[in-house]
Order: structure tokens, then sequence, then C-alpha cells
């Protein structure tokens, strides 16, 4: 007899964040049906306090980091009673936050914390908010709790970890899919752990992914990510009161948007779906009956026009000018050695016969730039400016749309435009103004490419 479908419902920390959402997250689970396995995120805002916890750990500001120790454990606890769970689950529940409380004394005794430690508090909002869900969970559904960290395998690169895609699948396939037939299944997203058994997460955001990597390591026919709104939106709607949901995205547009800015989706969370051809759905566990956004592979499936308006705030641009470019080969080779050996990953760029200018992630670590600023210096002209914004216009018709460029950029007259970046995708224009300015673009151009 063949096996049903498995779906892969992931639910963000909004979606879990107190015990009227986790009735909620119940509810929309047995709407599922077929083989199912939950995903879910800490508890809204915890995994921000634990962040907060690890600073005073290295601070040695040890009433603080027990004063809020002591927060996240009595939400929990709260939530817990709410939601009524037996006194086995509460015990399950309490072992995490006691392992919470010796693990900060402990740290707080050594007056650090290592990239390998931070790690392992970080993990402690998914292990716990998991305890919950699956509690609540079984009062109604047959479920199993399983540690996402015996499933996602990935390397010792603490607070962003790659991961082993063949391994992680073995031990979905061992430690999953025997029990997917009698019950539901519950894990963490955001965790894995080494070849040694030390934990490691897989950066902020990395729930989607943790999603998208068991979806392909099961073979699931789709994966569904429960957050607050009711899809992906043509923009951000703290910016443009008329941002309208998008029904369905070829998952290459759903990249760019992501990657470009879009808060929605993790960028990860695209690609391991897109080797598999599985369906992601991006769906409102607050209002369940929206139809949500649907992310397709389908080969014949591309937008016409203009999908949506994407942005990063806070970017770096960084102009080099070095008359060493002209007719020569293997400058540019030099310019990315430079920034690959200090870890910076670069967005944009753009080049003339003597000028390169390219952004880096808001993200981006300063003190790796400063050094890469003195290398480049050697043999160029550097210039870095901050508090830059950068604006990608993205969909399927984007390089096969005469007089988009005209239509955008007549719209902006009055602004400096100080980059462009089209070419490398067919899927995408990309500027860069100053951050300042990012709100008002982006009102002009949705009023102008999308509304009208």
């Amino acid at each position: 007899m063949k096996s049903s479908p498995i779906t892969i419902l992931k639910f963000g920390g909004t979606s879990v964040q107190d015990a009227n959402a986790m009735n909620q997250l119940v509810d929309i689970v047995r709407t599922r049906s077929g083989r199912r396995l939950v995903v879910v995120s800490a508890l809204a805002k915890v995994t921000d306090t634990l962040v907060k916890i690890a600073e005073c750990c290295e601070q040695k500001q040890s009433p603080l980091a027990r004063q809020l120790v002591k927060d996240i454990c009595d939400r929990h606890l709260d939530v817990a009673e709410h939601l009524k769970l037996s006194n086995k689950q509460i015990l399950f529940l309490q072992d995490f936050l006691n392992q919470l409380i010796e693990w900060v004394e402990n740290q707080l005794t050594l007056g650090e914390m290592s990239p390998k430690a931070k790690d392992h508090l970080l993990s402690f909002g998914e292990l716990c908010s998991s305890c919950l869900v699956q509690g609540v969970i079984s009062k109604k559904i047959t479920s199993f709790w399983v540690d996402a960290r015996d499933l996602i395998a990935t390397n010792s690169e603490f607070n962003s970890a790659q991961v082993d895609r063949e391994l992680t699948r073995n031990n979905l396939m061992e430690k999953v899919v025997p029990h997917l037939d009698e019950a539901v299944g519950v894990t963490q997203g955001f965790i894995g752990s080494d070849g040694f058994g030390n934990t490691t997460t897989l950066g902020r955001g990395g729930s989607d992914y943790s999603a998208a990597l068991m979806g392909a390591g099961l073979d699931a026919e789709k994966v569904e990510i429960w957050t607050d709104v009711d899809g992906i939106l043509s923009t951000d709607p703290r910016i443009v009161k008329n941002a309208r949901v998008i029904d369905q995205l070829h998952f290459l547009e759903a990249a760019e948007m992501a990657y470009f800015g879009a808060k929605v989706i993790h960028p990860k969370t695209i690609f391991p779906a897109l080797e598999k051809k599985i369906s992601v759905w991006i769906l409102n566990s607050k209002n369940p009956s929206a139809q949500g956004t649907e992310i397709t592979y389908a080969e014949d499936y591309r937008s016409k026009g203009v999908t949506g308006i994407a942005f990063k705030k806070e970017v770096t641009l960084v102009n080099i000018y070095s008359t060493r470019m002209l007719g020569a080969h293997g400058f540019l080779k030099s310019v990315f050695d430079i920034f690959a050996r200090h870890k910076l990953s670069v967005d944009l760029i753009a080049t003339s016969e003597v000028n390169l200018s390219l952004t880096l992630d808001p993200n981006s670590d300063l003190e790796a730039l400063n050094k890469v600023k003195q290398e480049l210096e050697s043999f160029s002209e550097v210039e870095v400016h901050g508090h830059r914004g950068m604006i990608s216009v993205v969909g399927g018709g984007i390089r096969k749309t005469p007089g988009l460029a005209l239509k955008i950029f007549s719209h902006l007259s009055d602004i400096n435009i100080q980059m462009v970046s089209m070419g490398a995708s067919e899927l995408n224009l990309s500027f860069v103004v100053h951050s300042d300015e990012v709100n008002e673009v982006i009102k002009r151009l949705h009023q102008s490419l999308i509304e009208s």
C-alpha cells in the first residue's frame, strides 16, 4: 500500500507566541490530511531575549541575565498552564528550562560566550516551544517529539552552520518516516548538530530553511510556511498600505524577492525545495482561510511585468577606482579575493572601464570592511558610503518589457540614483539611493508599476 503524501508545516514565532496561537496551530494541523511534520520556531521575542542573555554573560551582568532567564521560564510555564498540559508534558518542558538555568549560570561563572556556547544557548527557544506545541497537539492528535539536532547534520561553523544534506536525509528517513503513518511529528527549526554532538544554528531566519531541508529530505509534497501575513506581498505594507498579496510566484522570482529584502521568507528556503520541485506555500496562521501565496516550480509559469518591489536599508556602497583596470585581466579576481578572504558577501555589482561599484549587506562586519579598504587602497582609490538603500524591482517580465526602465526612472527624476545593476538576472532591476529616500521611492514605484 502506497504511503500518503507528506506535508511540512512550519510555524513562526508569532504563530506560537501564546496559548491562543498554539490552539489555532492545532486546528490548522487537523485540517491537513496525510502524513505531517510540524516544525516550530521559538516563541515570539524569545530568541531576542536569549541573545540579550548571551551579551549579559559576556559582560558579567549576572542579575539581568538571571532575570531574563526567569522571564523566559515564567512565560513558557504560563503558556503550559493555559494549555492545561499534563504533568508529564510540563516535566518534559521543565527539564529544558532547568538546563537553560544551569547553562547560563555556568557561562556567567566563565564570563564568556563563545560561538559554540551561544548556539547551545539559542537552541533552548525552539526546544522549549516544541515541547509546548507537541503537548497541545497530543491532546487531540497522536503525535511524537523529535530533536532536530538528531536530524539536521551540519559542520562546526557555529552561528551559521552549513548542512550535510545527504546525512540529514538519512537521519530523517531513519528517525521520522517510520512514525509518520501513525502520528504527527513535531520538531524544531533553526537548530542542528555537528559531527561531535555540539548544537549548531543555521542563522537567524533559519527555521524556514529547516522546513525546506526536511521537506526535501522526506520527498514531501509541499512545505507550508505559516506566518502572520496573508502571503508574500508586492512590497512592505508598512510603507505602502495598498500592498497586494501575490497569489503565485515562480521559485526564481520568490528567491529574488527574498534575497533582495522581502521579509516573509528566508532566502535559503527556496533552494532545497526547488531541487526537489516541492511547492512552498506562505500562509497566515491568524487568518487560515486566506488563500496565501504559492511558490511554484512550473516551467511554464512566469509572471509578466513587475511582481513586487523589495528593498534593503542601511547597505554599504563601495566605489573602487583604479587605472589598473584598463585593459587588464585578473583585476576583478584580485578585488573579490580580498572580499572573500575577509568573509564579506557582495550583493550588487556594476563596472565600467576603471570603476567598480558594489554593495554589502547591512549586517556586514565593519571591522572586516576596514581591513578590506586598507588592502584595496594599495592599488586603488576607495570610497565607502554607509546609510544607503538598495531597491529591487522584481518580475518575470523585467528584461522583456520595452520601456520599463524609462517608466521606473521617470518617476525618480529628483532622486539621486547612485548605482544601477541589471543583466545578471532577467528577473530584477536594482539600484542604490540614500537610505532616507527608500520609502518615498517605493511608494512612487508601487503606484506606477503595480497599482496602476
